[in-house]
């Protein structure tokens, strides 16, 4: 085979590599999709959202899918979908991402922040922050939550060292 047969056969081989990839991937993430669309459509039924600019699962008490969008009048708004209750509330009704991620880092400047996402904690909306901390030259992972509403701290759980 001469040297263009070879490049041929190669861009041929890598483009079907890359169409099974891409099928292999939608495959798998297909029933991810299924269940956002089913969330974001459950949450127009039962929120009074419109307009959904994103959702994703959260599980600590109990399955529950969090949902952003905006209500009927515009306003960005918030839907905790449990089982059989939705909650929903406006963005300005409670703390804002910064505003949580600011105040914490007042308080525990050290801590490196993994994540900071809404969930629910005992039926109620909250900020959980995943975060970690050096003590003692070890460095433990912790959890904590605080209300949406105010921002005001409900718990702390400090996760075990490895």
């Amino acid at each position: 085979m001469t040297t263009g047969r070879w490049i041929a056969l190669l861009v041929v081989v890598l483009a079907l590599l890359l169409v099974a990839f891409n099928a292999y991937y939608r495959y798998v993430q297909a029933p991810v999709w299924k269940a956002e669309d089913a969330a974001e459509a459950d949450a127009k039924k039962r929120s009074g959202l419109k307009d959904i600019t994103g959702s994703y699962s959260y599980v600590w008490d109990e399955p529950v899918w969090v949902v952003k969008g905006k209500d009927e009048s515009g306003a960005a708004a918030y839907a905790w979908l449990k089982k059989d209750e939705a909650i929903t509330l406006k963005a300005s009704e409670g703390q804002t991402k910064d505003d949580i991620k600011a105040a914490f880092l007042l308080q525990k400047p050290d801590a490196d922040i993994a994540h900071i996402r809404l969930g629910l904690f005992g039926g109620e909306p909250v900020w959980e922050v995943f975060y970690s901390r050096k003590q003692s030259g070890v460095v433990y992972h912790f959890y904590d939550f605080y209300r949406f509403r105010d921002g005001s701290l409900i718990v702390m759980y400090k996760l075990p060292a490895q």
